[in-house]
């Protein structure tokens, strides 16, 4: 089905056809092909107003994940046949990111896809509030960017990085 890539921000210049061709390939390994999902790129100003009004933090963030509906368990998704195919909107702090890169002296090119990664896990429905659920996440990010990698060519690692 549609994805929606929108680059709203425009404090980092990004490559938004290679961006587009890796979230294509992400869809592609995990099987989401089917569903609407719509990935927006934002300014840190606007990522702080997302985290503030819907996660009471008052701090841009790098990623937020809006689940179009409920999963009743991780990985469990609606029929994609359905009027529910949609998966929901994940929104990247892209200045943030861009910062965070650069401390660690890292290529954003080869962040985004494992932040992207991190945010369909949580349209999926997993989550890291605990040592297991962030266990669980990080070993289903761990398999989803292996194979990204295999069909990219990319050296991208999972985001979740610290134990809640």
């Amino acid at each position: 089905m549609t994805l929606l890539l929108r680059n709203l921000q425009k404090a980092v210049a990004l490559n938004t056809p290679a961006l587009k061709k890796d979230v294509q390939a992400l869809r592609q390994v995990m099987h989401i092909q089917r569903y609407d999902i719509a990935v927006l790129c934002v300014e840190n100003d606007k990522m702080q107003e997302l985290n503030r009004m819907y996660r009471g933090m008052d701090r841009p963030t790098d990623v937020l994940s809006f689940p179009a509906s409920e999963v009743r368990a991780p990985g469990k998704l609606p029929d994609p046949w359905s009027d529910l195919a949609d998966l929901g909107d994940i929104f990247l702090g892209v200045g943030l990111i861009n910062d965070q890169c650069k401390q660690e002296g890292t290529n954003l090119e080869l962040v985004l896809p494992a932040i992207i990664t991190h945010g369909f896990c949580h349209l999926m429905g997993y989550d890291h509030e605990t040592k297991e659920q962030w266990e669980e996440m990080r070993e289903q990010e761990r398999s989803i960017l292996e194979s990204f990698n295999k069909l990219t060519g990319h050296r991208t690692r999972p985001f979740v990085s610290v134990l809640p």
